[in-house]
């Protein structure tokens, strides 16, 4: 019975990961199982409605209720990002003693959507709900350094680089840089670019499309968050946004 469970998952997997319609003998090949299996597999998803065979070409392809159950599967509370995310900012709290945050992409700015504060008396507090710019907070700037490059271009087009303190960059070419060096080490800084006296570091939080929606993301004072502390814990605070992101089906490196 297992065997048989394994065996239809492997081939819905195969049929969904062709890209096109496929035939038996090939999906036969794929899955190194006799034709009759893979026909008799085959013959029960398709009367499920979790695989189709074209007519005409005698191929086979994802059925339609393979949509119907990711959509609804897609709109469980197991898949709230807010409810995935509390066990890992409490964690990055617990670990660091620092204020953690998610920041949710919407439009073109970031909105704080979940908190867990530091027990330190000098704490950070960034009110939930609260609406800020991408290129010069760390959780913004980690979901720029997510984005796809025709994203960030059409980002860059429309934004206003308004200078908040001495430290915010405001030259476009610059700002790339920047979030290029946070794509590749995979997490970003916010050396007092937003508010003087603040220090964060955060990194991007993906969808099981593999677009950047959010970010985590820890912050303090600088007289304890400096930018070789915070360079430091990002590792940490990748890892917390990795595994945030698996939860949410991404399977990217």
């Amino acid at each position: 019975m297992v065997q048989s469970v394994d065996r239809t998952l492997d081939l819905l997997e195969a049929l969904t990961e062709a890209g096109d319609d496929v035939s038996l003998s090939h999906l036969s090949e794929r899955l190194d199982l006799p034709v009759g299996t893979v026909h008799r597999l085959l013959a029960s998803l398709v009367s499920r409605g979790y695989a189709a065979q074209d007519k005409g070409s005698r191929l086979y392809g994802p059925g339609p209720r393979l949509l119907e159950v990711a959509a609804r599967a897609s709109q469980h509370r197991r898949f709230s990002l807010a409810r995935l995310a509390r066990p890992a900012l409490a964690a990055l709290t617990a670990a660091t003693e620092e204020t953690s945050n998610l920041l949710v992409l919407q439009g073109s700015e970031g909105v704080y959507n979940e908190q867990v504060s530091s027990p330190r008396l000098v704490r950070m507090f960034t009110e939930v709900g609260q609406r800020v710019p991408l290129y010069c907070t760390g959780g913004g700037k980690a979901i720029l350094s997510g984005f796809s490059p025709q994203q960030l271009d059409a980002y860059l087009q429309n934004a206003r680089l308004e200078q908040f303190t001495p430290k915010t960059l405001t030259n476009p070419s610059a700002l790339r840089q920047e979030l290029e060096r946070a794509s590749q080490q995979g997490f970003a800084l916010d050396d007092e670019e937003r508010e003087l006296g603040v220090c964060c570091v955060a990194a991007p939080v993906f969808d099981h499309n593999g677009r950047c929606i959010a970010a985590l993301s820890i912050s303090g004072p600088t007289t304890r968050m400096n930018p070789a502390r915070a360079q430091a814990l990002g590792p940490l605070v990748r890892q917390a946004a990795d595994e945030c992101s698996a939860a949410l089906g991404f399977r990217g490196a």
